[in-house]
């Protein structure tokens, strides 16, 4: 048994002793994809829990003045969707990870989420922890990468910014090109799949779609990092041809002259991975992608006595 509960205050101040300790951090956000730390220093994390307090929670297991755990979420595109960007367990049987991942369901539900979202390498030593704390895998990805080079492998037809009013074409787009065993965990609805975009690795990013006959075919969001440009590709059976362009495209809105490319991928997509292979990437990293429920807090109503009238007298 550990200690799991939710980060107070005070332990920001006994926490500032580990400053300087490396923690490997299992839990994969999209910023951080291509990255080749593993661990970071637990001030790195504590100044992001500082400066991100709104919209995020956190909660440790500390036994003994010792942390043995660590787990931090945040919002994703909306209150209803949450995902883990923290998860960190130092004990030798990794048996602080599944308390503390039920406290962060608990927690997130009542803060208004209806799913909690969790990104591991396939390869982690959590993901039985995962499981154990109810997380099931929707999806597997594979993270391509490839060093800087000019390929626009067809130029994409008309090739524009994304604006608000592309919403509804998009979640289409998603429809189209996402099995619907993954959706049906993932976004079922437009709400859901609005509230589980993840948004926060885009800021100063680009969002370029690719159009064919009137519709939108291939849609990459890219950003550029300090480990290189990371970007998403969706697209459809029409857009496969624009893939490589689109993706080109965003490297040169974002002036990437000179920078690694990075790609994350779902799995399925096995036509997108060929595109990518023919234009010289290669896979790096796999990864899963899990879920889990939350569970929410539903007020009953107030129950009022109800006066039994005699029937023979009624």
């Amino acid at each position: 048994m550990t200690d799991a509960r939710p980060l107070l205050p005070i332990d920001i101040v006994s926490l500032v002793a580990y400053r300087g300790h490396s923690f490997r951090n299992e839990a994969w956000t999209r910023e951080r994809l291509g990255a080749d730390e593993s661990a970071r220093t637990l001030g790195m994390v504590l100044d992001q829990f500082l400066a991100f307090a709104r919209g995020r929670n956190a909660w440790i297991s500390a036994r003994r003045g010792r942390l043995q755990g660590l787990v931090g979420a945040r919002q994703r595109g909306g209150r209803q969707a949450w995902e883990v960007d923290y998860l960190i367990d130092t004990t030798p049987g990794r048996e602080a990870a599944p308390e503390l991942l039920e406290c962060a369901i608990a927690e997130t539900g009542r803060a208004g989420a209806e799913k909690l979202f969790l990104r591991l390498s396939a390869g982690s030593a959590l993901l039985p922890a995962a499981r154990e704390a109810g997380f099931m895998t929707y999806q597997e990805e594979v993270l391509y990468a490839r060093g800087y080079s000019h390929d626009p492998g067809g130029e994409a037809a008309s090739l524009r910014a994304v604006n608000p009013s592309d919403s509804y074409f998009l979640y289409r787009l998603y429809n189209l090109a996402t099995p619907e065993t993954t959706r049906r965990h993932e976004a079922a609805t437009f709400s859901e799949w609005h509230a589980a975009q993840e948004r926060r690795w885009l800021r100063n990013g680009v969002q370029l779609v690719a159009e064919h006959k009137g519709e939108v075919a291939a849609w990459v969001r890219a950003a550029r990092l300090p480990q290189g440009v990371v970007a998403e590709v969706t697209v459809s059976e029409s857009g496969l041809d624009h893939a490589r362009g689109v993706v080109a495209a965003a490297a040169t809105a974002l002036d990437a002259a000179g920078s690694p490319l990075f790609v994350i991928v779902p799995r399925p997509a096995e036509s997108l991975c060929r595109r990518l292979e023919e234009g010289g990437f290669s896979p790096r990293q796999d990864f899963v992608c899990l879920m889990r429920r939350t569970t929410r807090p539903l007020e009953l109503p107030a129950l009022k006595p109800v006066a039994v009238k005699n029937a023979v007298g009624a």
